[in-house]
Formats: C-alpha cells, sequence, structure tokens
C-alpha cells in the first residue's frame, strides 16, 4: 500500500511540474474546442472559461455552450 501512495504521489508531482511550466499543457481543452475567443474582458452575453491556451492577459469568452 506504501508504494501505492508513493506512485500516485510522483504521478502527481510530475502533473503540477507540468501545469507550473506551460499552463495551456494541463488542460485536455482549449479555447478554440470549446468555440470560444480570447478576449481581455467577455461580452455580458458570454461566459468566461479562464485562460484555457489563451496569451497572458487573456480569457476565453464562449458565447453558446454546446
Amino acid at each position: 500500500m506504501a508504494c501505492f501512495r508513493v506512485v500516485v504521489l510522483v504521478l502527481l508531482v510530475v502533473l503540477l511540474m507540468n501545469a507550473v511550466e506551460n499552463e495551456a499543457a494541463s488542460f485536455p481543452w482549449s479555447c478554440p474546442s470549446l468555440s470560444g475567443v480570447c478576449r481581455k474582458v467577455c461580452l455580458p452575453t458570454e461566459m468566461f472559461f479562464g485562460p484555457l491556451g489563451c496569451g497572458k492577459g487573456f480569457l476565453c469568452c464562449v458565447s453558446h455552450f454546446l
């Protein structure tokens, strides 16, 4: 059981290091896959989903989901 915990801990550390190094690579989806647009500020009719592959300072804005 202790071996399993060590493996899980190492896996989480590796994923965390990857996320810190490249935020866009840590997500399995991106703004274009959600039919979104990268903007500085989302329109009132849009939902924002965070950076999701957009450049620094930009948000992923989605006008409709699905």
